[in-house]
C-alpha cells in the first residue's frame, strides 16, 4: 500500500521501483497518480532528467527542471548505485519488498548488473519486470539507443507533421515517451492483474518505436489498400480525394480550425455558415448556390472541377475568419451546429473554463522553491477511488533514510557507511 494512501482511494495498492530516465519517467508517474507507493530510484548526484530544462526562474539547478517536476509527481526518491556491488545487493532487497520494477535500461545491461528477470525472480517470484526500450530488445535495431526526436522520424509520424512545402517538423513535446510511458503503464497493471489471477510474474516488453507507429492511425494501410501514402498536410486535408481543403484559419486573435462538408454530415454546418457570411454580405454565389444537402462528397472530392469551387469558397472564408475573435466563432457555431473549433494556445487551455469547472487543474506546493505550480490532474473521475497527483516531485534522495532505514531496516551507520562510500549519495533526512 502507497505510504499515505487509504486503501478505500488507492487504485493500485502496488510498490513500483522506477528505474528509469526520461524516457520512461511517465509509467512510474501515471502509477503513482494512481496510488501506488512508486520509488524512482536516482544514481547518487540525481537521474539525467533533472537536467533537462526549462527551469524554474531560467536556473539551470537539478531541483528546478519543470520535466523533472512534470514526470515525477507522486513518487518517492532514493539515490542508489546499482552497477556497485553493494548498491546492487540493496536494489535486490528492495525488489523483495515491491510488485513490480520499470525500467529504461536494455535487459542486456540487466544481466550485465545482474539484475535480469531471471535474476529479480529468483529474489522475489512473483515481480513484474516492465522493460522500456525504443525498438524493443531483439530485431536488427534491438540495441540501437533513440530519442524522442528519432523516435518520431523513424515511425513515420514526424514525415506527416508540418506544411506540404517545408522539411517534417517535430512534435515540440515528448510525445512517444509520454505515450509509450502511459502504455508501460497499462501493460504494467494488466501483468499485475494477472499475477492476481494465477500468482505468476512476468517480463513486460514496451518498444517505443511501436507505441509511435499506432499513432499513426490509419495512415499505415494506405500504401496497401490505396496505391500511395498519407502526406503532410499543414493546415490541409490531404487523404479526402485529390481535392485540397483548407481546415485552419487565421482569425482576429489567432486561428480556427474549420471542417467542409457536405451531405448528409454537414449540410447543416455549410448551410448555416452560408447564412452567416450571407448577413455579412460576404458569401460568394457558388455557396448561396450550392445544394449542401444533396452533395455526394465522395465524388466531389475527386471531382477535377471541385478544386476551383473550393478555392473561391476559402478566399471568402479567410477574409471572413479574419474579422472574427476565437470566442466569436466558436460561440456562434456551437448555437448554430457549425464546424468550426478554437486552435488553443496552452495559455488558452490552463483558463478555459471547461477543465477548470471539473478540477482539472490543482496546485501543488514546493516549499523548497517557495512557489506552487499548477498541474493536469485527474486522468478520470471515479465514484469510487481518486486518480491524480499525491505529492510534488522529490528531491534528489529525498526518502533515502525513510526508505532504507525506516522500512529495509539498514541502521544509520550502515547508510552513513554507503554514503561515505558512494554507493547511495547523501544519506538523506
Amino acid at each position: 500500500m502507497a505510504r499515505g494512501t487509504s486503501a478505500e482511494e488507492s487504485l493500485f495498492p502496488y510498490r513500483v521501483l522506477d528505474l528509469t530516465d526520461e524516457h520512461g519517467q511517465m509509467c512510474g508517474k501515471m502509477l503513482g497518480d494512481m496510488g501506488g507507493d512508486v520509488i524512482i530510484v536516482e544514481p547518487p548526484g540525481g537521474s539525467s532528467a533533472r537536467g533537462i530544462g526549462p527551469f524554474f526562474r531560467d536556473d539551470p539547478h537539478p531541483e528546478g527542471s519543470l520535466f523533472w517536476l512534470a514526470f515525477n509527481t507522486s513518487k518517492r526518491s532514493i539515490t542508489l548505485d546499482v552497477v556497485h556491488p553493494d548498491g546492487r545487493e540493496l536494489f535486490l532487497r528492495l525488489v523483495e519488498t515491491a510488485d513490480a520494477v520499470v525500467t529504461t535500461l536494455h535487459p542486456r545491461r540487466l544481466s550485465e548488473l545482474g539484475l535480469s528477470y531471471q535474476e529479480l525472480a529468483r529474489r522475489k517470484p512473483d515481480i513484474v519486470l516492465t522493460t522500456i526500450t525504443p525498438f524493443g530488445p531483439d530485431g536488427p535495431y534491438g540495441e540501437y539507443v533513440g530519442s524522442d526526436l528519432v523516435l518520431q522520424a523513424l515511425s513515420g509520424f514526424l514525415y506527416l507533421s508540418g506544411d506540404p512545402d517545408r522539411p517534417p517538423t517535430r512534435v515540440s513535446v515528448p510525445m512517444v515517451a509520454t505515450k509509450t510511458g502511459a502504455e508501460a503503464a497499462a501493460a504494467t497493471a494488466m501483468a499485475l492483474y494477472h499475477r492476481g489471477l494465477t500468482g505468476e510474474g512476468q517480463q513486460v516488453d514496451v518498444s517505443a518505436l511501436a507505441v509511435a507507429q499506432w499513432q499513426l492511425m490509419n495512415a499505415a494501410p494506405f500504401p496497401r489498400l490505396h496505391g500511395t501514402e498519407v502526406r503532410r498536410g499543414g493546415g490541409y486535408f490531404t487523404a479526402l480525394g485529390t481535392v485540397k481543403v483548407r481546415a485552419i484559419y487565421p482569425c482576429k486573435d489567432g486561428y480556427v480550425y474549420f471542417f467542409f462538408l457536405g451531405g448528409t454530415p454537414g449540410a447543416t454546418s455549410m448551410t448555416a455558415l452560408t447564412r452567416w457570411l450571407d448577413e455579412e454580405g460576404t458569401a460568394p454565389r457558388l455557396m448561396l448556390e450550392k445544394d449542401w444537402a444533396g452533395m455526394d462528397m465522395g465524388k466531389y472530392m475527386y471531382d477535377p472541377e471541385a478544386q476551383k469551387e473550393v478555392e473561391v469558397m476559402e478566399t471568402s472564408l479567410a477574409r471572413f475568419f479574419l474579422g472574427k475573435t476565437k470566442q466569436q466563432l466558436f460561440d456562434r457555431a456551437y448555437r448554430e451546429r457549425i464546424l468550426i473549433a478554437p486552435v488553443n494556445d496552452v495559455r488558452d487551455m490552463v483558463e478555459h473554463p471547461q477543465p477548470n469547472a471539473r478540477g482539472f487543474f490543482v496546485e501543488v506546493d514546493h516549499p523548497e522553491l517557495a512557489a506552487s505550480f499548477r498541474y493536469p490532474g485527474h486522468l478520470a473521475l471515479l465514484s469510487e477511488g481518486r486518480v491524480g497527483v499525491r505529492r510534488r516531485a522529490p528531491r534528489i534522495g529525498e526518502h533515502n533514510r525513510e526508505v532504507y532505514v525506516e522500512e529495509l531496516g539498514i541502521s544509520r551507520e550502515r547508510l552513513a557507511e554507503l554514503s561515505e562510500a558512494g554507493v547511495i549519495g547523501e544519506a538523506g533526512t
